[in-house]
């Protein structure tokens, strides 16, 4: 594959109860929908197994997955976290590892 046909990977930040990325608006809006989403889920399947709530959550599809991750001071709307959007079915753990191992 090419470099021109690559992807574009694009990384947010979640902090004290923002989203932010250097990419378009567009782009920050698709995250935050797709992460709300994860999040809901993640809490009800947590409060289900009596787990509490999800430090992470991913959703593939054949052209994209979406992930996020908290980096361990909590799992609410104000705690620093970080997440990737890719427009193709990616490696959990791979895109797991390159939102983790942001510089916040």
């Amino acid at each position: 594959m090419s470099i021109a046909a690559t992807p574009p990977l694009s990384l947010f930040t979640l902090k004290e109860g923002i989203v932010d990325s250097a990419g378009d608006q567009v782009s920050v809006d698709a995250f935050v929908a797709d992460f709300q989403g994860l999040r809901h889920f993640g809490a009800k399947i947590g409060e289900a197994l009596e787990l509490g709530e999800a430090w992470t959550g991913t959703a593939q599809e054949d052209d994209l997955t979406v992930t996020y991750a908290y980096f361990g001071e909590g799992t609410g709307p104000n705690d620093p976290g970080a997440g990737a959007m890719i427009a193709k079915k990616t490696l959990l753990y791979e895109l797991l590892t390159k939102v983790t191992t942001q510089e916040l």
